[in-house]
């Protein structure tokens, strides 16, 4: 484990210091694997390092909290070795306040992924270790420079391929979600030429972690395009993998233009209709606390 107290101290009796062990963001960087083998080495390092039957939410969520911090602060990753030095409780104190930070600019996105990071309102002191740990072995795995590379964290569906790996670990993955292999979803994508026709509305009926979405926003990309000036329809049902797909979003960049809906998109009813007042309401929420704050 990288962390380490000092024999019979007070944890608040110990020095604040940086963490040596990490390499600093400059190592890391120049060491990174080519996209494909880096997502498989932090996929792996959770795998290995969470235990099972624990559930998938805190894993998954700390995985994507890393993931997110760049966008939260661009520094992030050079202030690596500042945050792996917190105490536990301070560090998941940090990691709520990203979420807050981030809610601020995408609420609708974030409320949509709460099943990945409404744990941090109460985490006993156990899991706030372990997710200590295992943010200090995604900070060593270079998650922080993925997070910040626009095109190394649209080459793979990092947050979908790890959940449906902790799920067939768990003996769950007969539920029927099935994850479309990325090589598939960028032939898709280049196949359907999308965005080459000026169409601005990007459907998906049954979105999954959104692998489809980051093809196509990849492709985007690749023509010169921005994937936030586009509209994102997806509809999920499975309430995890709706929480993965907006915390993809998120990671993908693909704006406020973002409507997802949990429910069964085979029924009459989406829940895009739904999708698009909850959206609504919580850009409503945001406006009136963001108000608040400058009267004050």
């Amino acid at each position: 484990m990288p962390s380490q107290q000092h024999s019979g101290e007070r944890p608040e009796d110990i020095p604040f210091t940086e963490a040596s062990w990490l390499p600093s963001a400059h190592a890391r960087k120049a060491f990174l694997p080519e996209a494909e083998e880096h997502a498989r080495r932090i996929i792996d390092t959770v795998v290995a390092v969470w235990p099972s039957g624990s559930g998938l939410e805190i894993p998954l969520g700390t995985a994507a909290t890393v993931a997110l911090l760049p966008h939260a602060d661009p520094r992030a990753p050079g202030t690596a070795r500042l945050l792996a030095s917190l105490r536990p409780a301070d560090l998941v104190t940090v990691m709520r306040h990203m979420w807050t930070h981030l809610w601020f600019r995408h609420p609708f996105l974030v409320e949509r992924a709460g099943l990945l990071h409404l744990w941090l309102d109460s985490v006993s002191e156990q899991t706030a270790a372990e997710v200590t740990e295992l943010v200090h072995l995604l900070f060593r795995d270079g998650l922080l420079e993925l997070g910040a590379d626009p095109d190394r964290r649209l080459a793979t569906d990092l947050l979908g391929r790890l959940m449906q790996k902790l799920r067939g670990r768990e003996a769950k993955s007969g539920r029927g979600a099935f994850h479309t292999p990325d090589v598939i979803a960028d032939f898709g994508a280049a196949m359907l030429n999308v965005g080459a026709a000026g169409d601005r509305q990007i459907g998906e009926p049954a979105a999954g972690s959104g692998n489809m979405w980051r093809a196509e926003a990849a492709h985007l990309r690749r023509l010169g395009k921005d994937p936030a000036d586009h509209e994102w329809i997806g509809v999920e049902i499975a309430p995890l993998s709706a929480a993965v797909l907006a915390a993809n979003a998120l990671l993908w960049g693909l704006g406020d233009g973002v409507v997802i809906a949990c429910a069964d998109a085979l029924t009459r009813n989406s829940g895009l209709t739904q999708a698009y007042e909850e959206r609504d309401r919580a850009i409503a929420r945001r406006n009136a606390l963001a108000q608040h704050f400058t009267d004050k």
